[in-house]
């Protein structure tokens, strides 16, 4: 906690008093870890995001944990995706959160993990809507902790 204050006072971040907080006491080893990015991963059978629309696409995509990762893709025109594109683990690490479980550093993947689109200037839609369905869902999951992998 003291950690979190000296580097928010270092990098001049702005805190908030009043925001949660919770201590991560569970070890890696028996922790259920889900992926969420915003670099616009999603299955190829899936539809892809909504490029065209200028408030942006806040909708999400769900990425099973057990996918072959050569099922995914990307779609976003607000960062350049040629190495996403050639190895997805550039935006999605998804193969490199299952070397973990394997070496035993984390307990498993979330059965279900989540592309968005970052481009997202008008964010009511994602905070109001699409956020808290995908926080219902980690909790169904039973995810301990999530890694954000930003575009």
């Amino acid at each position: 906690d003291e950690w979190i204050k000296s580097f928010a006072k270092v990098m001049k971040l702005e805190t908030h008093a009043d925001a949660p907080w919770a201590s991560f006491d569970k070890p890696y080893s028996e922790s259920r870890i889900a992926l969420i990015s915003s670099a616009g991963v999603h299955l190829k059978s899936d539809d892809p995001f909504d490029m065209e629309n200028r408030d942006g696409d806040p909708t999400f995509r769900i990425v099973p944990g057990d996918v072959d990762s050569g099922d995914l893709t990307v779609s976003h025109s607000h960062y350049n995706t040629t190495d996403a594109l050639k190895d997805i683990n550039v935006a999605f690490p998804l193969d490199r959160l299952r070397e973990m479980v394997r070496r035993g550093l984390i307990g498993s993947v979330a059965p279900r993990n989540f592309g968005f689109m970052g481009f997202i200037p008008k964010v009511e839609p994602l905070l109001e809507k699409y956020a808290p369905q995908v926080a219902g869902m980690l909790k169904e999951d039973q995810v301990d902790a999530v890694v954000l992998a930003p575009a």
